[in-house]
């Protein structure tokens, strides 16, 4: 089975890759951008696989050894780059005792490379390197990076892999052909959910629409304990809306936690509230993220003017971007709750 079978909604881009491949004109440096979760790192790794497949074929097998090494990143000429806190999530090196891993790639996380590059490829015909959240690297970091683009060898593809192209240095985008990554379409993430979680079609559809296009985002919800964390998250919302200020500070002690507990609770009140904003203008309830809850959106909507709504969730999105820069998450989240009792 061709490796590019395995991947979804990108087939705008695979044939745009594919076209270079067959015309010897692949560029030396790619930059594949767009949102998190999307498949972005899975299509840079079939184009490795395209590039040093032994198979004689259109597409990559995904049987020969090349292709079957570097699906299992253990392929001498194809490197993945990575932070150090990303390799410890993935399980590929062991924390340092008494250190939380750095979240940026730095100056010793690309020293390997120069070697790479100076040689011929041992196994495959290309040497291929993929930067995994390339905006990682600082500035510092960049800079010295830039050098590796700038000389490339004729059997050297880099390909960055960010969902945040404006982090890096223009210098560095100029020297990559730029891909974009969309979202993947609603109902091709329904069906795929349907399909590994044997899930009824209107759950999945709730979890492919909660995932804005993301099947990493998907699939965690469809694991998880989603919907009662969104179920208590509408059941706060409406007490912070109607309690004194007692029951108020009572709902934030209760939706807070620490930052990443408390970003993905802002994340639901974005969610519900946007529903509530379009049921409140007429948007059809086939374009709403809770699908399950059409009854209650509209029950809702009714109680709310537009203006509160979008002030409300300018508030959320305000808060999230202080607990960015290590605001304090109870506070935060307190005083958002009393923004958004006076509304």
């Amino acid at each position: 089975m061709s490796a590019y079978n395995e991947l979804l909604g990108h087939d705008r881009v695979i044939a745009r890759l594919e076209r270079a491949r067959k015309l010897g004109r692949v560029a030396h440096g790619y930059l594949f951008y767009g949102p998190d979760g999307v498949g972005k790192e899975k299509v840079a790794l079939a184009l490795a696989q395209a590039l040093n497949c032994s198979a004689e074929a259109d597409a990559p097998c995904g049987l020969c050894e090349s292709c079957r090494k570097i699906a299992h990143h253990n392929h001498p000429d194809v490197r993945t780059v990575a932070c150090e806190a990303e390799r410890v999530a993935r399980g590929w090196q062991e924390p340092e005792k008494g250190k939380n891993p750095s979240d940026q790639i730095r100056n010793a996380d690309l020293t390997d490379l120069a070697n790479l590059f100076q040689h011929r490829p041992y196994l495959g015909r290309f040497k291929v390197v993929l930067i995994v959240d390339a905006d990682k690297m600082n500035e510092h970091c960049q800079n010295r990076f830039l050098k590796t683009l700038e000389e490339p060898s004729a059997d050297s593809v880099i390909v960055l892999i960010s969902a945040r192209p404006d982090s890096l240095l223009s210098t560095i985008r100029s020297r990559c052909q730029a891909l974009r990554f969309g979202p993947i379409p609603r109902q091709e993430v329904a069906r795929w959910l349907m399909a590994r979680h044997e899930l009824p079609e209107e759950r999945a559809l709730v979890f492919a629409g909660m995932a804005q296009g993301s099947l990493g985002k998907a699939d965690q919800l469809a694991r998880g304990d989603f919907l009662t964390a969104r179920d208590q998250v509408i059941a706060g919302l409406s007490r912070i809306q109607q309690g004194d200020l007692a029951d108020l500070l009572e709902v934030a002690e209760t939706l807070g936690g620490n930052k990443v507990e408390l970003q993905e609770t802002l994340e639901l009140m974005e969610i519900w509230l946007r529903d509530l904003l379009l049921a409140g203008l007429g948007v059809r309830a086939g374009l709403w993220f809770n699908q399950d809850r059409t009854d209650l959106v509209v029950e809702q909507a009714g109680r709310f003017r537009a203006g509160d709504l979008v002030r409300t969730l300018r508030s959320i999105q305000r808060t999230r971007e202080d607990l960015q820069v290590n605001a304090n998450p109870k506070m935060a989240l307190q005083a958002m709750c009393l923004n958004m009792r006076n509304y």
